[in-house]
């Protein structure tokens, strides 16, 4: 289930709309000189299921914008290609059912805006490092990998730290991915 936040607390640094949302988030801790990379530099380990999951993606969105091309010049051949990426979406949907989804990590409550997260993890970062993290939906809105600096590592009552972070280095696309997921959960 996602929440939105509103910040309105005079207190609040936060001037954007954020979310909460069960995300599989996968990070490791790495060095200054490598926080500048590129998040999908392949010297970066980038769970199978998170690159398996973002190239469906990128070609779902090469897909449609051909296919909206192909449309304005032959309407038949455009349908007959939509029929077929329909039919290719159940099949690798079912794939994803039966097999994929069995071996994600289990969603964990990540709160979400376009330019920070905050998690909770077992063991506490310190303020200053660099993560690269990897943010997938569970329902497929977006699959994202970004580098992020901690902002604070604070401890709770059950002995896990509640992990602030804000992105340093964030694909556009991505951050519309976010943006697009936040906006269709304040409506």
């Amino acid at each position: 289930m996602e929440t939105l936040q509103h910040q309105n607390d005079g207190n609040e640094r936060r001037v954007m709309s954020r979310i909460d949302a069960a995300l599989r988030i996968n990070y490791q801790v790495i060095s200054e000189e490598v926080a500048l990379n590129d998040p999908y530099d392949p010297n970066f380990v980038l769970p199978r299921y998170f690159l398996l999951l973002a190239e469906l993606d990128q070609f779902d969105h090469a897909l449609q914008y051909e296919l909206e091309q192909l449309n304005e010049k032959d309407q038949q051949i455009a349908r007959i290609l939509s029929l077929f990426n329909q039919k290719l979406n159940l099949i690798t949907g079912s794939l994803y059912d039966s097999i994929v989804q069995t071996l994600l990590p289990s969603p964990q409550h990540v709160n979400f805006s376009e330019s920070g997260f905050s998690f909770f993890s077992d063991q506490s970062l310190k303020q200053g490092s660099y993560i690269h993290v990897t943010l997938s939906h569970p329902e497929n809105f977006f699959h994202i990998a970004a580098i992020a600096k901690i902002a604070y590592s604070e401890q709770d009552e059950q002995d896990k730290y509640r992990i602030g972070a804000y992105f340093i280095t964030l694909h556009p696309q991505d951050k519309v991915k976010l943006s697009e997921c936040i906006e269709a959960n304040i409506e």
